[in-house]
């Protein structure tokens, strides 16, 4: 069997990137979620960073959670202060593997209705 970057033995140690995090750009109001794709032995912990600062849990709003191909952080009700750089940062025994996407929230103005008009 070959042993290439991307494959392990049953039994060895490793902590590994398994894809880079995406960028999201979406609107004031809706949900998004950012994805951390790692993987190793032992199971990496995993951190989340806000433009270089831990990300708070809100009740309801902001949350993450470990999930079987690493970690996923969820923000709902996005307001355009959620813009910034996310970070997600695994660690274990073998060190520590990371990676950065950009959430852009945009604002978009409902049209408005000009009264007397048909709609």
């Amino acid at each position: 069997m070959a042993n290439g970057p991307n494959l392990h033995r049953f039994g060895s140690f490793f902590i590994r990137l398994e894809a880079p995090m995406n960028n999201i750009t979406t609107s004031l109001g809706h949900t998004a979620e950012l994805i951390c794709r790692v993987s190793g032995n032992p199971p990496p912990v995993v951190r989340w960073l806000k433009n270089d600062a831990p990300v708070v849990q809100e009740p309801r709003r902001i949350s993450y959670r470990s999930t079987p191909y690493g970690s996923r952080l969820r923000i709902r009700n996005l307001d355009t202060t959620d813009t910034g750089y996310f970070q997600c940062m695994a660690t274990n025994t073998q060190g520590t593997v990371s990676t950065t996407g950009v959430l852009f929230v945009k604002f978009d103005p409902l049209p408005t209705l000009l009264p007397g008009r048909p709609t």
